[in-house]
């Protein structure tokens, strides 16, 4: 089945074992996803087979079918449990920002003091975090070529992570959240935080660091927020002069 073939929604209901059925089956369902995000990840949809991840997750083929109705359900089932993480991650800090835009009219230093939270929090979880370097080899191919779970991802925690980013930065510019300008500039400041995380070796390398940790990474959010600053301040300020 080609990567094209799978869609959103595509996957089956869960089977309910019967009695006698397979044993422990949460437990065999995670074990499944966790092996699936190696394979998938290094060999992409079309070049991982069910042998491959059976052998990977040390489970028989027939527990594939039973649990996943095969290679399409266990490829969606990785893209849920992405989601489901980044939505736990990210999730409560975009629904805060959206919460408080639609009930109050924060000043501009409150704004800017939002948005270095919201970012911050951002760089905290991908510039550390160790499980991340399975879900960007999936994030990245589905990038490449998008499927269903692209959809998955997509809609579950990029979409309101950029909505939440480009509310904030929409506030600044005295924009629509909505804008093309206000969309880029919000892309671009989340992207120079991704950056880091999927061109982590050659960052790491060319500063002769081990890893993102402790004082390391103060400073690469600290220079991250004061781009930011010198990026949106003057526009915003102009911006409101324009409109006034």
């Amino acid at each position: 089945m080609s990567r094209a073939a799978v869609h959103p929604g595509g996957q089956r209901k869960r089977r309910h074992p019967p009695s006698g059925g397979y044993a422990r089956g949460d437990e065999t369902r995670s074990k499944i996803v966790a092996a699936a995000l190696d394979v998938f990840g290094d060999h992409g949809y079309d070049g991982a087979s069910t042998r491959m991840l059976a052998d990977q997750a040390g489970v028989n083929l027939p527990a594939l079918q039973y649990y996943f109705d095969g290679k399409e359900g266990v490829y969606l089932a990785c893209a849920e449990h992405i989601a489901e993480r980044l939505e736990a991650r990210l999730g409560p800090a975009a629904d805060y920002v959206m919460q408080v835009l639609a009930r109050e009219e924060p000043s501009r230093e409150q704004l800017f003091h939002m948005l270095h939270e919201f970012l911050d929090r951002f760089a905290d979880f991908f510039l550390g975090g160790h499980e991340l370097e399975k879900w960007v080899l999936f994030i990245v191919r589905e990038q490449a070529q998008p499927t269903g779970a692209f959809d998955i991802l997509f809609d579950r925690v990029m979409n309101p992570v950029l909505g939440a980013c480009g509310a904030l930065v929409g506030r600044l510019l005295v924009l629509p959240g909505d804008d093309p300008v206000v969309r880029v500039r919000a892309f671009a400041l989340l992207g120079q935080i991704i950056f880091f995380r999927t061109a982590r070796e050659a960052a790491l390398r060319m500063m002769g660091w081990p890893d993102f940790e402790g004082d390391r990474v103060t400073i690469v959010k600290d220079t991250l927020l004061a781009q930011i600053e010198a990026a949106l301040g003057g526009a915003g300020t102009a911006m409101a002069r324009s409109n006034s």
